[in-house]
Order: structure tokens, then C-alpha cells, then sequence
């Protein structure tokens, strides 16, 4: 990887990025309370686009994509926001909040062979351990004690499209231009994202938001996840990709679920009990030994 900020600036960065995608699931319940799926991930989206414009403006970051790169946006807004948002978005219909992240974040599962066979990065044996320890603890939490799945299965198909799509967002990110800033780059992908979504709302949703109208609590959490969720959160995200290699930066997505459960808890009064606390340290640790160097394994 290129030389950039020091490893402790990024893990902040990251963190941050994973603690606002932890309560987006918390908005995202909220806003479903009054509009479908589709309308929430296309308004999420037109907030997310009007609010970077000025900003690549004023700041002259503003870049059109040329066209032997145009290719590369289009699959980059395909996999997310279009296919992530599809599946998490309509997950959450049936499956709680905390939930719900928890399955997500199972995303590092799949990443270092994703980032072995795309990108031919290598994967240490300290960051597969770390990456076990994770799932573990995702494991733990998911399954009860007779190892029954205590989610509904069409949920449950929903969300792991958001984990193909994440992976393949990843790997797209990777293959981005250099000369393109990360705020262009997340205004590109907002833009296309919200022109995929555009025809589907129009011919399915347009009458039923006419209906429902203003609805100010949900219209505030898509507010939240457009500005927040769908800008910062990349913002820091991507910055912090272009610097460390995609199987460590997707480990730290196993701590969305320690942000979920913990906003949850306070905003919805959701559970947390004493099975959810052991399986967020299970997590954290994970995350911990994944990032960990050994002479002896390299």
C-alpha cells in the first residue's frame, strides 16, 4: 500500500465511518415506519447528492468522469448504493436493527478471498484468525443455543445480497481513478445510485409518498442516514481504503453491530442482555488480533 497518514488516524476514521453505518440501522427502522424501502434509499440518496454538490464546487473538486472511466462509477454505484441498499434496506423490514447489522458484518467473512483472486492482495494467518474470532462472536449472537437461526430466511436472503454487493463495492473502490477525489467519487456514486433508483419509485412509490406526506420523524432519519451514513461515513471509509488493504479495512465492518445494539438500545429500547455483551467483546477481539503484525507469519 502507498505511504499516507499513520495506522492510529485511520483506525479513528474508520471507526467512525462503522459507528454511523451502526445507527444508520436505528434511521433506517425508523424512516421504514413511513415509506417503503425504495423511497427511503432514494431520498437518502438525493440528500447525500445535494449536499456534496456545493461542496465539490466550492472547494473546485468537482471532476467529471472521462469516459474510459465512466464504466467504473456506473459498477461502483451498481453494487452500492444500488444492490447494498436493495438488500439491507428491505432487510430491515423483517429483521430488527441489531440484528440485522449483526448479519451485515459478516462481510470481512468473504473479503480475503474476494481481495486474494480480484486484487491478489495476500492475507496473513494473524488477520484470518482475527476474521475467525469475529465471525464467532457474529455466530454466537445469531444462533441460539440449540443452533437454530433466529431470523426469518427471506430477511436473512435479503441481506446477504448487501454482503455480495459490499464486496464487490470494495473491490471497485480499488480500481477507482487516483485523480478523483473521495468526495467526487461518493457524489458520482450517489448521483447513480439515485438515477437507478429513480424509475422504481416514480412507477411504484410515487402515489404512496403523495398519501403518506410528511411524516417529520422519518423524513429527519433519512435526513440522518443521507448526510451521515451516506456521505461522512463513505467520505472516511473510502480515505482510509486508499491506504490500507480492503481485507483489514472490512474487518473493523464486525463492530457495526456493537454501535447498533448500544444505539438501539437507548433510541429503541431494544435488548441487550448478557449473550449480546459477550458476543461484542467476541467481536471486538477479532477486530483487535486482525490488525496485529507477526514476523513469524509473514
Amino acid at each position: 500500500m502507498k505511504s499516507g497518514p499513520k495506522p492510529i488516524a485511520l483506525y479513528i476514521l474508520l471507526l467512525i465511518s462503522m459507528a454511523l453505518w451502526g445507527a444508520s440501522f436505528v434511521w433506517g427502522k425508523i424512516a421504514l415506519e413511513s415509506y417503503s424501502a425504495f423511497t427511503v434509499i432514494f431520498f437518502r440518496l438525493f440528500v447525500s447528492v445535494i449536499v456534496l454538490l456545493p461542496v465539490l464546487l466550492i472547494s473546485k473538486n468537482f471532476k467529471l468522469p472521462s469516459k474510459e472511466n465512466l464504466h467504473l462509477f456506473i459498477l461502483l454505484a451498481f453494487f452500492e448504493p444500488f444492490l447494498y441498499f436493495i438488500g439491507e434496506t428491505n432487510g430491515l423490514k423483517y429483521i430488527g436493527a441489531s440484528m440485522t447489522s449483526i448479519i451485515i458484518s459478516v462481510i470481512p467473512l468473504f473479503t480475503p478471498f474476494v481481495a486474494y483472486y480480484f486484487l491478489k492482495e495476500k492475507v496473513s494467518f494473524v488477520n484470518l484468525m482475527g476474521i475467525i474470532i469475529s465471525i464467532s462472536g457474529i455466530m454466537f449472537l445469531v444462533f441460539d443455543k440449540n443452533m437454530n437461526l433466529q431470523v426469518p430466511i427471506n430477511g436473512l436472503i435479503l441481506l446477504l445480497l448487501s454482503i455480495v454487493a459490499a464486496n464487490g463495492y470494495s473491490v471497485m473502490i480499488k480500481k477507482m481513478p487516483l485523480d478523483h477525489s473521495v468526495l467526487n467519487i461518493i457524489f458520482w456514486q450517489s448521483l447513480f445510485g439515485f438515477l437507478m433508483f429513480l424509475p422504481i419509485v416514480a412507477i411504484f412509490d410515487f402515489k404512496a409518498i403523495k398519501t403518506t406526506g410528511f411524516a417529520y420523524d422519518s423524513i429527519i432519519a433519512i435526513l440522518k442516514l443521507g448526510i451521515f451514513a451516506s456521505t461522512i461515513a463513505f467520505l472516511f471509509y473510502m480515505y482510509a481504503l486508499r491506504y490500507m488493504p480492503i481485507t483489514k479495512v472490512n474487518v473493523f465492518s464486525n463492530t457495526i453491530p456493537i454501535f447498533t445494539i448500544i444505539i438501539a438500545w437507548f433510541a429503541m429500547g431494544e435488548v441487550l442482555d448478557a449473550k449480546r455483551l459477550i458476543g461484542m467483546l467476541i467481536v471486538i477481539l477479532g477486530v483487535v488480533v486482525s490488525q496485529l503484525k507477526y514476523k513469524i507469519f509473514k
